[in-house]
């Protein structure tokens, strides 16, 4: 007479075991981790800052972009730490912002602090009077070679490169409504990292007509500008969307040097 209570026992604890053996692997696989470890895996930073962006808000993964805004901080710091070792000029800056401004923004204005100082006190320090060179002595029926002419190099305007300096760092803390004033001068001017930036911000501000207008003319030259064109054909923002036209910018990114755009090619082709 125990036997049928035996048998139901057994097929409730084994019934559970089942279960509980089911959501473990369900656990394994969650479909949130797996997004947060092939972001971790992954080497670049773009990536983690695009997500933070796109899910930011979501509560379906409130659990898991604090881990990724702190990998984000913590890759951030590392590349802080190795333009730490560089030189304080506007080559480096600018080498620095086009490489990592996008998700860096707070190291690379700390840098473009470091570039502005140094230049501060390299223009209180008086340029040395060039003494005139005395006539060279000839002898008699010695040909003598015209004096060559001395090159004067003339630096840019103050405004000019006042312009550039403020669009580079205001940019890359994000107040975007001045950065767009003191970026639009250089750009029209042919600057390209201000040609990007334009693009940027107005994405950014959802003025996708102007975001249009910009990235077309930096893409060319630009692999961020490329990557930027190539998003907002694949999500037709400011116009119809086109994936084979996404693809094609994405491709002129890759071409370009941009380490994102592999990412953006492998999601959208």
């Amino acid at each position: 007479m125990y036997r049928p209570l035996i048998c139901l026992m057994t097929l409730f604890f084994a019934g559970c075991g089942i279960i509980d053996s089911e959501q473990l692997f369900r656990k394994s696989v969650d479909p949130l981790q797996a997004e947060r470890q092939a972001l971790f895996d992954q080497p670049y930073i773009d990536p983690l800052t695009n997500y933070l962006i796109e899910h930011q808000g979501d509560p379906e993964r409130a659990s898991i972009l604090p881990e990724i805004r702190q990998q984000r901080d913590l890759r951030c710091q590392a590349v802080a730490e190795e333009y730490a070792e560089e030189p304080a000029i506007r080559a480096v800056l600018e080498r620095y912002n086009l490489g990592y401004g996008y998700s860096c923004p707070e190291q690379v204005a700390e840098f473009a602090k470091r570039v502005n100082q140094q230049r501060a006190r390299q223009k209180a320090v008086p340029e040395p009077v060039a003494q005139p060179r005395p006539p060279e002595q000839t002898t008699p029926g010695e040909n003598v070679t015209p004096t060559e002419t001395a090159v004067t190099i003339v630096d840019e305007p103050q405004i000019a490169d006042q312009l550039l300096s403020d669009c580079y760092l205001l940019t890359s803390i994000r107040n975007y409504s001045t950065a767009r004033k003191a970026c639009r001068e250089p750009a029209d001017q042919g600057d390209l990292r201000s040609q990007v930036n334009m693009a940027r911000i107005a994405f950014v501000l959802e003025d996708y007509n102007d975001a249009l207008r910009w990235a077309r003319k930096a893409a060319p030259a630009s692999g961020e500008a490329a990557l930027l064109l190539g998003y907002m054909y694949a999500r037709g923002k400011g116009v119809g969307q086109n994936m084979d036209q996404a693809v094609h910018w994405f491709n002129e990114s890759a071409k370009l040097g941009n380490k994102d755009a592999q990412a953006a090619i492998d999601q959208y082709r």
